[in-house]
């Protein structure tokens, strides 16, 4: 065959050539994001109402949202993973606590499978090179920044209460927070262990009670009980002030702090709710959408959700593919600021510090 008939068979093979080449780049990819479970029922919709909300915004996406299941057990969460990786899902968004994510860490070394996580601080995580990337910094930046907070206050005798249930987190988080406050001195520290969780006000008072300028509740998970703890301690202790991790900047820690939110201070990544109308502004589409209002992480959630959305519109498709997207670009847009990734896929960020009032609706 030659002539004008053999051009036009090439030409039409190029187009479906280019066509298949194009529909392969800008296929639909299953994400999986955090479902978590306890006893079977859905403790917190949020991650997947988050991404409801950005698909919402980005109709084009390339996002098909899989759910990932975890039940309140850190055992299972590496075989949860597994489990949706022998499905074909190589990309995720992650939300569970420290204690769930180190042990899961394998899943996301050898490149077939990314992770951006929202939600674990511990410094077992940061500097690695493999494919778990993060938005939120670690516990050295985190314990840095509520140690410069505590200088705020008067006094020289802190009680630091510390969350045995999650010690992936609160080991690391002590550690760099002790070394912070010897290096500026001015406070002493007596530790106590609390399994907060399980946390009963008549059995646990003892704890609170001594000659204590301060508390620091060490804990996070965005527990209820923190709530219920700086209202005992409150009770005991009416004008000393409560300091939080962020990881309790939840409503419902508020709600339950009862008078005692008055004296609790918040440390965030993130401004206080009535300083930054961003935030304001997305809190209340939430809570129309919805009827609630989400935790903090649901900012992380977003932002992780939105860079991983503009690495697949570049035409990026593979673990490798969005991991090079990521690291190639200095600094990613994001609806709450631009995300810095090192080298190691680790992040810095400037912390804010504001009473637990300033993040109320208005």
């Amino acid at each position: 065959m030659s002539g004008p008939r053999a051009w036009w068979l090439a030409s039409g093979l190029l187009v479906v050539a280019a066509s298949g080449w194009l529909w392969w780049r800008q296929r639909p990819l299953p994400v999986a994001v955090d479902l978590p479970l306890a006893h079977g029922a859905v403790l917190n919709p949020t991650p997947r109402l988050t991404g409801e909300l950005v698909l919402q915004d980005r109709p084009a996406s390339r996002i098909r949202l899989v759910n990932l299941f975890n039940r309140n057990d850190p055992a299972s969460a590496a075989g949860n993973i597994a489990a949706l990786k022998r499905r074909g899902v190589r990309l995720f968004i992650t939300t569970p606590p420290s204690n769930f994510v180190v042990p899961s860490l394998g899943q996301f070394a050898r490149g077939d499978a990314l992770a951006i996580n929202a939600s674990a601080a511990s410094s077992a995580i940061s500097g690695r090179n493999d494919f778990l990337f993060r938005v939120v910094p670690d516990v050295v930046q985190e314990q840095r920044a509520i140690a410069a907070a505590l200088q705020r206050w008067r006094g020289r005798r802190l009680l630091v209460l510390q969350d045995t249930g999650n010690l992936s987190y609160t080991k690391p988080a002590l550690a760099s927070f002790r070394a912070e406050l010897q290096r500026r001195g001015g406070w002493r520290l007596e530790v106590r262990p609390l399994h907060v969780s399980a946390f009963d006000p008549r059995r646990d008072r003892a704890l609170m009670q001594g000659n204590f300028d301060a508390l620091y509740v060490l804990a996070g998970s965005f527990q209820p009980a923190i709530g219920n703890i700086s209202q005992l301690w409150h009770q005991l202790h009416p004008t000393a002030p409560i300091l939080l991790t962020p990881w309790a900047r939840s409503p419902a820690v508020v709600a339950n702090a009862g008078p005692a939110a008055a004296h609790t201070w918040l440390v965030s990544p993130y401004p206080a709710r009535r300083l930054d109308p961003r935030l304001d502004h997305y809190l209340q589409r939430f809570e129309r959408r919805y009827g609630y209002t989400p935790y903090a992480m649901a900012f992380a959630i977003r932002q992780a959700l939105e860079l991983l959305d503009q690495a697949l519109a570049s035409g990026a498709s593979s673990p490798a593919q969005v991991k090079r997207y990521l690291l190639a670009k200095p600094e990613h847009p994001t609806s709450f600021g631009p995300i810095r990734f090192d080298a190691h896929g680790d992040v810095q960020a400037n912390f804010h510090v504001f009473p637990a009032s300033a993040d109320r609706a208005p």
